[in-house]
């Protein structure tokens, strides 16, 4: 009976220490910037930041963009993001996957193709909307973001405080 207990114990403590460990650190860029993102995602400022406000993201960012006199600019696989106001976004973008979106929680974002396309497209993409890309098919489009997915990025949103 005490090995089954002290086993429980153990396990309990195994799911609690990767559970903690899975929750993404937030992290302040130069330009005052706050990102969070898992351990698979890579966010690279470019050479000169914040001088030259760019960052290539592959993965899953979570982004709070703060005033600057310049707009950022997001490189990901495939998408340009230009944030042109204060804006919170959550960025889908994995170099493996032939598609990728942004989600603007608040604030404005220009999203463009970042590959050559004989459909150029640029959406100019608010708060409670979305952009997304497939490569695959050459297709870009903007829509609202559903409720569900809202509230999951409002609940991630929480931890840049």
């Amino acid at each position: 009976m005490g090995v089954l207990v002290l086993a429980s114990i153990a396990a309990g403590f195994a799911l609690w220490r990767r559970a903690v460990s899975d929750i993404p650190q937030v992290h302040r860029l130069a330009d005052g910037t706050l990102a969070s993102f898992a351990a698979d995602t890579r966010l690279t400022p470019a050479q000169g930041f914040p001088v030259r406000r760019e960052v290539s993201v592959d993965g899953e960012a979570l982004l709070k963009v703060p005033v600057a006199r310049r707009p950022m600019i997001l490189h990901t696989p495939l998408l340009r993001i230009e944030v042109i106001r204060p804006s919170t976004l959550l960025v889908t973008a994995r170099s493996r996957q032939a598609g990728e979106e942004v989600r603007v929680l608040n604030g404005e974002v220009i999203v463009g193709k970042r590959y050559a396309s004989p459909y150029p497209a640029r959406y100019d993409v608010h708060a409670g909307e979305m952009a997304m890309v497939n490569r695959t098919i050459d297709l870009m489009e903007k829509e609202s973001i559903g409720a569900h997915s809202l509230a999951r990025v409002r609940k991630w949103a929480k931890t840049l405080r």
